[in-house]
């Protein structure tokens, strides 16, 4: 019997791997597909497979949202989604799947696949997906308005329960979902923070597909990373935090100045850095004879790859999740956060937002 692993992101990927590696798995089918630009990412997923890990890859563009339902396009949807769901039940049969790993119980497209195929006499197993995953309230019950719970029941009794076996309408439109709606035989999690009996601890090893180590290596050559400094960038520009790109630039910038001679900083920027604002970055610190390079433009692996193969002595940022997997996902390391000199780069502009930042730092750990 074989394992179906639904792949929406690089980091599920990084986390399906190793599931396979420390169970032992064999007879594994990655149905993967893309939140993102497809080329891109295709490119990455290319890269960071580990093919002898996977007895079949196939590529479905629906795979992130394949069970999104819109009211304004009702019918449209009903016929896609249940298209959708034919597909990878013709899947499940071919290849003889018996358990299905899902990456994100908040997903509306997991929850339908894991309640659905669970009625098909499926093993239903969750996996990390990111800090997301442990970021859950124990309730999310909505109690709808009567419109909501007539619709609910309408499109249960007429869609979902005679053609999905589950009553999903009832869980999204009207109560909301709990986690006690899902059916869940394992729980695979990165760090230890959840102890329920389904619950199993994933411990991280260094894998890297071969393309990815010579990547890597060809591009790290001549870094020494026990003398450099890695700062990860983090646009809240671009998040609506604020909009004025300068205050952020000024922080890097700063920062960048104040590290001494015989130390490199090495800058991965965020897939989401806009061009304009790399590129002002990259110049001031030409201009200021800044030692850096700059890693993972070509292919924008994600950091996460990177760690397992690069130990750093320091690492950088404003703020971003690649921290709370420290001494997890990559070995422990010292993280150095910025958004205090941010926050007072944001005040001497004169910008009002400020709320927003302030929270955030009240959320970071203390270094």
């Amino acid at each position: 019997m074989a394992n179906l692993f639904f792949i929406r992101t690089s980091m599920e990927l990084l986390v399906a791997q190793q599931i396979i590696r420390q169970e032992k798995l064999k007879d594994n089918v990655m149905l993967y597909g893309f939140i993102s630009d497809a080329s891109q990412f295709r490119e990455i997923y290319d890269l960071i497979c580990i093919d002898e890990l996977w007895a079949s890859k196939i590529e479905m563009e629906q795979v992130p949202s394949w069970s999104v339902i819109s009211r304004k396009h009702l019918f449209h949807d009903c016929r896609r989604v249940y298209v959708n769901y034919k597909a990878i039940y013709d899947i499940i049969r071919r290849y003889k799947v018996d358990t299905l790993y899902l990456g994100d119980v908040k997903n509306a497209s997991c929850q339908l696949a894991a309640m659905s195929f669970h009625k098909r006499g499926l093993k239903i197993v969750f996996f990390e997906e990111g800090a997301g995953h442990y970021i859950m309230n124990s309730d999310y019950d909505k109690s709808g308005s009567f419109f909501d719970k007539l619709y609910a029941i309408v499109i249960d009794t007429f869609y979902y329960l005679p053609l999905f076996k589950c009553n999903y309408g009832y869980v999204i439109y009207w109560k909301g979902f709990n986690l006690r709606d899902l059916p869940m035989d394992l729980r695979y999690s990165i760090v230890p923070h959840y102890h329920e009996p389904f619950d199993r601890l994933l411990e991280v090893k260094p894998m890297l597909s071969e393309g990815l180590k010579a990547f890597i290596q060809e591009e790290t050559r001549f870094i020494d990373t026990q003398n450099s400094v890695l700062l990860l960038t983090s646009p809240f520009y671009y998040d609506g935090i604020n909009d004025n790109p300068q205050p952020y630039i000024k922080t890097i910038v700063d920062y960048a100045l104040g590290i001494v001679d015989d130390v490199t900083l090495h800058i991965k920027f965020h897939p989401r850095e806009l061009d304009y604002v790399k590129k002002t970055i990259i110049s001031r610190l030409n201009a200021l004879n800044v030692n850096y390079i700059v890693i993972g433009e070509k292919i924008r692996i994600p950091v996460e790859y990177y760690l397992q193969y690069l130990h750093y002595k320091t690492i950088v940022v404003f703020l971003c999740s690649t921290e709370f997997y420290n001494g997890y996902l990559f070995p422990k390391t010292k993280f150095v956060s910025i958004m205090e000199e941010y926050y007072n780069n944001c005040k001497e502009e004169g910008l009002k937002k400020l709320q927003g930042i302030k929270a955030l730092i009240s959320k970071h750990p203390s270094d």
